[in-house]
């Protein structure tokens, strides 16, 4: 007998990491993930019958291969979106714990031979040309501060590499985050001599060995392969439920935006789906409680500083460069797997036109850093893509009218030669781990 008609309202999407590619009974926990909209599942396209001796009657057409590849749009959900980067990088390294923080206050620009004490390390300001452990001071506090903060984060002192640093201009401060979470970094000192700049303490506070978890994801030489998972697509009216298995995530993006939802968009590929079933795999799948990123929230820094008030757009998107097998001798018509190709990490800025720092960028073939970054107020909960080595095309310029002149650049990343690194995820978050199962 026929059910109902189905609704989007009402469907389901499981979600379960495998611990052997394509096998779906290896699966050992099933997740309820919340999403926007899901477009993967089996396809096979006929092939036109080329027979002749017919007469004008077309014949039986052919079956063609299989296909199984979509993309899944999910909101950005501090506890769920990491289920989705543990598919697209594999297990995070996590601990437990908050992480201390603390900031210096500039009131004015900072006297010449004025110092700052970081990390038990003493940073000199200098007019002159900057050498090691000094920071120059720029035409405005502004360029200062951005000196300041590029300084500390290049930093190869131990101490002072303990931590992340950003500023804010609007606010005139730099902000100091000790990258162990725990109580370590509440002994992270802080200090100034000059009376233009104030440390928030003596120390870094706030370091906390409970109270959160931190999850990170890095992509490096090391980052070989990716997980797959079995993804359940349930339309409980009809009812109909299957599976697509050896579900591997090859492409993310996300938008950086004013305004509106904020959702990424994976890209997958699946090497099949189970025929139609009238139950599910998973009665009572793991829920985690939906906490949504907000689009108002995000932020943008090139080299530890925001962009400020020129920024209007922005795009960060990450490619696993997934590349199907096409096996033949199956019987079935599916690939026979997916490898990981050369990863890729590029995106775009658009900027209001107000200064030549990105032009010059551009023109001289320089790498930056570029990180954006989500936070939930009143809570510990915040996200950070971290792309260590972008490079920018030179941009027009145009002029279309009376109004703003707009640049857009779409970036490139490439791998760090000092971290090795290619991007970095941060969550931090209240989920205890994100576990890719042991190969079966």
């Amino acid at each position: 007998m026929a059910g109902g008609r189905a609704r989007g309202a009402n469907a389901r999407f499981l979600l379960g990491m495998e611990a052997s590619y394509g096998a779906l009974l290896s699966v050992l926990s099933w997740f309820q993930v919340p999403f926007v909209s899901a477009n993967i599942g089996d396809e096979q396209g006929l092939v036109e019958s080329d027979v002749l001796g017919f007469g004008r009657m077309p014949q039986k057409p052919g079956r063609d291969a299989v296909n199984n590849a979509g993309d899944v749009v999910v909101p950005l959900c501090a506890r769920n979106i990491g289920l989705w980067y543990t598919l697209l990088f594999g297990a995070p390294s996590t601990a437990a714990g908050v992480a201390a923080t603390g900031d210096l206050t500039f009131s004015a620009q900072p006297a010449n031979n004025g110092t700052i004490t970081v990390g038990g390390q003493v940073f000199t300001f200098t007019t002159g040309a900057a050498g090691a452990n000094q920071i120059k001071i720029g035409p405005t506090l502004k360029a200062t501060i951005a000196n300041a903060v590029r300084a500390l984060n290049a930093s190869a002192v131990p101490g002072v590499a303990a931590a992340s640093y950003w500023g804010d201009d609007a606010a005139r401060k730099i902000y100091v985050l000790h990258d162990a979470v725990g109580v370590v970094g509440n002994s992270f000192a802080l200090a100034a001599s000059s009376a233009a700049v104030t440390a928030s303490g003596a120390t870094l506070t706030g370091g906390a060995a409970t109270g959160g978890y931190r999850h990170t994801w890095k992509v490096d030489a090391t980052s070989l392969t990716t997980p797959s998972a079995t993804a359940e697509v349930g339309m409980p009216e009809v009812p109909s439920f299957t599976q697509n298995y050896g579900l591997k995530a090859n492409t993310y993006g996300v938008p950086l935006q004013r305004s509106g939802n904020l959702n990424a968009t994976i890209g997958a590929i699946a090497q099949g789906e189970t025929p139609v079933a009238a139950e599910t795999i998973k009665a009572d799948p793991t829920v985690l409680v939906m906490r949504k990123f907000s689009a108002f929230s995000g932020t943008a820094r090139r080299n530890g500083m925001p962009f400020g008030p020129s920024l209007v757009s922005g795009q960060f998107n990450y490619s696993n460069g997934a590349d199907p097998v096409p096996t033949v001798g199956r019987g079935d018509g599916r690939i026979g797997g997916v490898d990981e190709g050369m990863a890729g990490v590029t995106g775009s800025v658009g900027i209001r036109y107000d200064s030549t720092d990105m032009q010059t960028q551009a023109e001289n073939g320089e790498a930056c850093e570029l990180a954006f970054s989500w936070a939930i107020p009143g809570s510990t909960f915040a996200l950070r893509h971290i792309a260590h080595a972008v490079y920018l095309p030179k941009a027009k310029r145009p002029i279309t009218g009376p109004g703003a002149i707009q640049a857009d650049y779409n970036w490139q990343g490439a791998q760090d030669p000092a971290t090795g690194r290619l991007v970095t995820f941060v969550l931090d978050n209240d989920v205890a781990e994100y576990v890719v199962p042991a190969a079966a």
